[in-house]
């Protein structure tokens, strides 16, 4: 989606540069592409909860902080072109598990690539 966006983008950008208004247009892209790596990696948190409640109702528990990957390559087809638990800004994405292994928090770390800050991208469950 990301790279659908670029594109048009850039196509915009060249005909801007014909009309003198590069200045806005890449304002304009770069708000754009920020808005669509927070949207992608929100919805790619959406999807891992939503497996991960389904896991929890059929088994009572969720995968341990230590199995958590190998859940994710029995539940997820990875592709190449993008892994599934790094966000959209190329950074790992994290898996929090309560100690009684009821609940979770993953996180993206944002546009900053800190985790545990303001920017952070949450979804947790179940």
């Amino acid at each position: 989606m990301v790279e659908i966006i670029r594109r048009l983008i850039m196509g915009g950008i060249t005909l801007g540069l014909i009309t003198g208004n590069s200045d806005s247009i890449m304002q304009f892209y770069d708000e754009t592409v920020a808005m669509a790596r927070q949207v992608a990696t929100a919805g790619d948190l959406r999807t891992i909860s939503l497996m991960l409640d389904y896991e929890y109702l059929k088994k009572g528990r969720l995968p341990k902080g230590e199995k958590f990957n190998a859940w994710l390559a029995r539940n997820f087809k990875e592709n190449e072109l993008k892994q599934i638990m790094v966000d959209h800004w190329g950074n790992p994405m994290a898996y929090r598990i309560s100690r009684d292994q009821k609940s979770y928090l993953i996180l993206s770390a944002g546009p900053d690539g800190i985790l545990d800050t303001e920017d952070d991208i949450k979804r947790s469950g179940p």
